[in-house]
């Protein structure tokens, strides 16, 4: 996943800050440094823990959270801004763009609080994490995957590529262990379960009249 967010962001930064559009630059430049810190803490903090620091463990992670908390609002803060001023990927309908990242922020916010709370039964605690991290996939792979060749099935696309790297847990669980977590059943059914209902939820009344207010 860190290798899907490295690749996919390196073939667009700088130009993604280049860009003339006046409301998104420096969002984009802060969330795409809170962006870059939550991918280094989710790759170092297993780490930690294979060395013994537990202590270090638990410091960095209440950093995590409150990079979780900061990435969630500048998610939707900045999918608001792209939908007002027209800047919405053209592979994407700017109701399922809309939906789909507004979904990802609140499921991403979602799954990590879990596994805050669940942080003293390790086992379900780093799944989680893993899981909301699965969820917020979504702009690595827009941008290292070759989106506008797929036309109307772009989301499609997403969602399984997605989907693939939810279910590489499980399968893992299932080859070394013998049965699959429990912890999984609630992280990966929410990931695929949400990505099901991102067209039935863009295209309601309710997602049209926001779009609407949104683009002014």
């Amino acid at each position: 996943m860190a290798a899907v967010f490295i690749g996919g962001f390196s073939k667009t930064v700088p130009s993604d800050f280049t860009q003339t559009n006046p409301s998104l630059p420096l969002l984009l430049h802060v969330h795409g440094a809170v962006f870059t810190l939550w991918v280094l803490v989710f790759v170092a903090q297993p780490a930690f823990i294979t060395r013994g620091s537990l202590r270090l463990h638990r410091k960095i992670g209440w950093l995590g959270a409150g990079l979780a908390v900061a990435m969630t609002v500048m998610a939707l803060i900045a999918t608001y801004l792209a939908i007002h001023d027209r800047f919405v990927p053209s592979f994407f309908p700017p109701r399922i763009f809309l939906v789909m990242n507004t979904i990802g922020a609140l499921r991403f916010a979602a799954l990590v609080t879990a596994g805050i709370r669940l942080r003293k039964r390790a086992e379900w605690h780093k799944r989680m994490m893993l899981c909301a991290t699965v969820s917020i996939l979504g702009p690595g792979l827009g941008r290292l995957l070759p989106m506008g060749s797929f036309g109307a099935a772009a989301p499609l696309v997403m969602f399984a590529v997605s989907t693939c790297f939810a279910l590489a847990g499980p399968t893992f669980d299932l080859v070394t262990r013998r049965r699959i977590h429990p912890a999984y059943l609630w992280g990966v059914v929410t990931i695929v379960a949400t990505d099901l209902s991102i067209p039935l939820v863009a295209f309601s009344p309710p997602a049209g009249m926001l779009l609407r207010a949104i683009q002014g």
